[in-house]
């Protein structure tokens, strides 16, 4: 059964925390910026391990100013920005969840590890594909462009429960639109340009392993006719 009542996290301003906490990456689970899991698995998706295993990765340098966002489809970078800058972005449906971000342009990790982003929420798409994690803004937005509807199902990443959009403590029947982007700052995405290049990268994939088997299978004839001249000559 759906809950109807998930637990809300509360929303505080963390820009000052001495350190800024990641989830563990085993436990984010994509497909690009399409979340692609089945239902138990989906549940993990960004979810904290309990116990001794709750390790948690302290990301960059305390106290820093200096964030940058790199665009996982064409890999530009923006930045730096303070982290409150690096909220309002996520806020604003400009981070997706295959985005990195990083404190030192040397070690990356996807957005949504970072706990302070907020990028708690997977929307169900289908019987077993899940998109996000992402904001609850986000989630207004791709509600507001026709992508979702009120009955969609969301997974809470933090308390792993289910709810319906429409039941959510941010739900907004007609959610206004979003503030325009400035210029310089990343752009939005929306869940079917998502879905698409997904599309396009797994077709480049499946090229690129027949390549691979084809190499390999030339490899195994080749040693084949080998192993029988080796054979004849030993005859």
């Amino acid at each position: 059964m759906l809950d109807s009542k998930p637990r809300k996290k509360s929303r505080q301003d963390e820009s000052d925390e001495p350190a800024f906490l990641a989830r563990q990456p085993e436990h984010l689970i994509h497909n690009n910026d399409a979340a692609v899991a089945p239902r138990q698995a989906a549940r993990g998706i960004c979810s904290l391990p309990g116990g001794g295993n709750a390790k948690m990765m302290r990301i960059g340098m305390e106290h820093s100013a200096k964030w940058f966002l790199k665009k996982h489809e064409d890999g530009e970078v923006f930045g730096p920005v303070d982290f409150s800058k690096l909220k309002e972005w996520a806020r604003a449906a400009q981070v997706s969840p295959q985005d990195m971000v990083s404190d030192d342009r040397v070690n990356w990790v996807k957005a949504p590890m970072l706990q302070q982003l907020h990028m708690d929420y997977l929307i169900q798409l289908g019987e077993e594909s899940y998109y996000g994690p992402t904001t609850e803004e986000a989630v207004q937005e791709f509600l507001r462009l026709g992508e979702i509807h009120a009955d969609t199902v969301l997974i809470n990443c933090c308390t792993g429960a289910d709810t319906i959009l429409r039941h959510s403590g941010f739900f907004q029947g007609q959610p206004p639109p979003l503030e325009d982007i400035a210029a310089g700052e990343p752009g939005r995405r929306t869940i079917r340009q998502n879905l698409q290049q997904r599309i396009r990268e797994l077709e480049l994939l499946l090229v690129e392993r027949r390549r691979e088997l084809e190499m390999t299978d030339a490899r195994i004839r080749q040693l084949e006719r080998r192993l029988q001249e080796a054979g004849l000559r030993a005859d």
